[in-house]
């Protein structure tokens, strides 16, 4: 039998991301005792919901503090989240008589494909791989909200200082249509589908104080909407550099949006394969969007540095992090990690930070996952 309070606990943090954005979750924040998502448990569009579901890291439940106000584990949550969208849940699997009944087993599968583990029955195994694509999501859920250019037109058009102090060109932040609001104190980001669809809207906040409270980035909320978008299933960028990809059968994938603009002014508009996945993670459908959109031969992984000069322990625990996230997609093309194993990056530091030469130090000195 299935342990299932193990198969919970083996979910890292990234992973509970990973499973959140698949579930509809289109934002999150990070806290040091929890992460922040949206109450997707009892709102079917996350747009309309408000960062109020709580993760516990320690105790790993989930806890909504509006309309549930009780307390879940993931289990819990997905059979909550697929009722929200008319599925009809059943006790057993031999009660489910339509396409759109599901049982307790189904969400136990739906995580196990996550890549936790196996079903130790073999007649069950069978009975549910039978049907694994039943209850994905709906194309409605996962297909990207398309607004108006318009909705851009109430922050100015003029460019953050921050960013200009930092080395990057009116060029670069000409070429990602970044923005600023003097009202928000925020530099605003908008972004795009392959297709060149404005498909949501980021902030970077510059107070203090909501930097603190909701961290750097966040959707931007316009006369009580939010434009988000589940970041999981795009990539910032990719619309303005596939042709580049296609040609030099390379992908740089960084985790924020400003390393792509700095990488622009590194190598040019003509030279630019990067994107971003505006996460510690890459995930299936990022995977299957580059793909399908431009067939790279290398997929080059360069996040940010999460240790410490001088931390071995923890440099070893987040090299093996990406490296297994290489050979997770290793199938689909070959993969390559960006890693800085000389201490010349900071904590927090994109590969992109200190400057063109040590990028291509760093470029050219990168791991081959095998």
């Amino acid at each position: 039998m299935i342990d299932l309070q193990e198969l919970l606990n083996s979910f890292t943090e990234e992973d509970i991301i990973e499973i959140m954005q698949e579930l509809g979750a289109d934002r999150y924040v990070v806290r040091p005792e929890a992460i922040i998502f949206p109450t997707i448990c009892h709102n079917e569009d996350a747009a309309e919901a408000s960062l109020k579901l709580y993760y516990y890291k320690d105790s790993k439940l989930f806890h909504c503090y509006t309309d549930c106000s009780s307390s879940f584990n993931l289990i819990n949550l997905i059979q909550k989240v697929w009722e929200l969208r008319g599925l009809n849940f059943v006790q057993t699997h031999k009660e489910k008589k339509k396409d759109n009944d599901f049982c307790f087993f189904d969400i136990v599968k739906f995580l196990l494909e996550k890549g936790k583990g196996d079903f130790s029955n073999k007649k069950n195994n069978e009975v549910y791989r039978s049907d694994r694509d039943r209850l994905k999501r709906k194309e409605r859920l996962i297909t990207l909200p398309t607004y108006p250019e318009s909705v851009l037109d109430i922050f100015e058009k003029s460019y953050p200082t921050e960013w200009i102090e930092e080395g990057i060109s009116a060029a670069a932040l000409s070429e990602y249509h970044i923005l600023y609001s003097v009202r928000r104190n925020k530099i605003i980001i908008p972004h795009y589908d392959v297709n060149s669809n404005l498909v949501g809207i980021r902030g970077r906040a510059l107070n203090k104080d909501e930097v603190e409270e909701f961290g750097k980035y966040m959707p931007v909320e316009i006369e009580k909407k939010w434009y988000a978008h589940p970041l999981g299933q795009n990539l910032y960028g990719l619309n303005l550099v596939q042709d580049n990809i296609k040609k030099l059968k390379k992908v740089v994938i960084f985790e924020g949006e400003k390393s792509c603009l700095k990488y622009f002014d590194y190598f040019g508009k003509d030279n630019n394969i990067a994107v971003a996945c505006c996460g510690s993670s890459i995930n299936k459908a990022q995977i299957d969007l580059l793909m399908k959109t431009c067939a790279p031969l290398e997929i080059v992984i360069a996040f940010d540095k999460e240790f410490e000069n001088g931390d071995y322990k923890g440099e070893d625990k987040y090299f093996q992090k990406l490296y297994s996230i290489g050979q997770k997609y290793n199938k689909y093309a070959n993969f390559s990690i960006i890693f800085d194993h000389k201490g010349l990056l900071g904590l927090k530091d994109s590969p992109v930070d200190r400057g063109i030469e040590v990028y291509k130090q760093l470029f050219k000195e990168r791991v081959i996952v095998k």
